[in-house]
Order: structure tokens, then sequence, then C-alpha cells
């Protein structure tokens, strides 16, 4: 068995399932982190009128890059799915609401190109690996991979700092790794 087969077999179960790896970075109850790699913009330049108004919260939109796995970006209760799995809602026992939506549009796409990992009310930490997308059946479907990842009760703080940051820009934006630092809610 050759070393790319080792790692494989990790992570791909006997059924041939894909189980993705936890990513492991510190914490701070007050912070909601990336919950993938990508390109920050953003929310007023998401391309969807709800999203760029900050209808459903405060946060960021990032273009994801990478292998397609959502991360909680917090710790926390799964409060909310979709039966389309292209949104979810985590709850903070400190009170920080965090809705992810993943891409524009794809309420349209009926769950195609998104599984699930976890169900309401369960439990989870930051890193924990919680829905698969498909970037590529997203652009094929028409629609844009933007991923908002917001904080959907802004008004139960006093202030949100967006610390979203990088050293390394793509086209004059940042670029974000899983469990990069977004936003810092203080009551």
């Amino acid at each position: 068995m050759g070393l790319f087969d080792k790692i494989k077999s990790k992570f791909v179960s006997d059924d041939g399932t894909f189980t993705p790896p936890e990513a492991s970075f510190a914490t701070r109850p007050d912070t909601v982190y990336a919950p993938v790699s990508g390109v920050l913009i953003p929310l007023e330049e998401v391309n969807d009128e709800i999203i760029s108004a900050g209808l459903i919260g405060n946060g960021y939109g990032i273009l994801p890059t990478g292998n397609g796995v959502l991360y909680s970006p917090v710790n926390g209760r799964i409060g909310a799915t979709t039966v389309t799995n292209h949104s979810i809602g985590i709850a903070t026992h400190e009170g920080i609401e965090v809705l992810i939506h993943i891409g524009i549009g794809t309420v349209n796409m009926k769950g195609k190109g998104f599984k699930r990992l976890v169900e309401a009310n369960d439990e989870v930490h930051a890193g924990q690996p919680i829905m698969l997308f498909d970037v590529d059946a997203i652009k094929l479907a028409g629609h844009d991979e933007v991923i908002a990842c917001v904080i959907s009760n802004p008004d139960a703080f006093a202030k949100i700092r967006h610390v979203g940051a990088s050293g390394t820009l793509i086209g004059d934006r940042p670029l974000v790794k899983i469990g990069d630092p977004l936003l810092v809610a203080k009551k």
C-alpha cells in the first residue's frame, strides 16, 4: 500500500463514503471563524439583494477554494437546517447565532450537490465538518458559489468587529483559510 492509499484509507470508509477530516484551530467564545478557505468579499458585493442588504445578518461572503467541505465556525448547537441543505444555522452557548448560506439561488438545486453531516439540535465544535457541497455542480447549475457566513442576530450585540484579514491577497482581497477569525461579537 502506497502513501496515497494510506492517506485515502483514513478518509474513505469501506463502503466508499468520504469522511472529511476535522480542522483543528484555537477558538474564543466571542469569535466566528472561517468555515471554508477562500477569498473574502464584503456582503455588500454579494450578488443577492437580501444578503447584500444585510437582511440575513452581519458578516462576509467567501468565494470558496478547496475541497467542498463546510466546517463549523463556532462551538454550539445546530439550530436550523434546510431540506435542500444549502444553508445551516448554529447557535453558540454565548448567544451568537451564525447562519451559513452556500451559493446564490442554490435552493433551486433541491439538494443536489449538497450533503449535510449533522442534524438539528446536534452539538458541534469549531472545525467539525458539517456539510459537503459540490462547487462544480453549483456552477453547472448556473449559480454563484459564494458562501455567506453571518451573525444573524447582530442586534443582540453592542458591536460586531470584522477581523477577517490575511497577508495573502488575490485581486486586492484577503485569502482566508479554515479557522481564520472573521467576526468578533461584543456585548
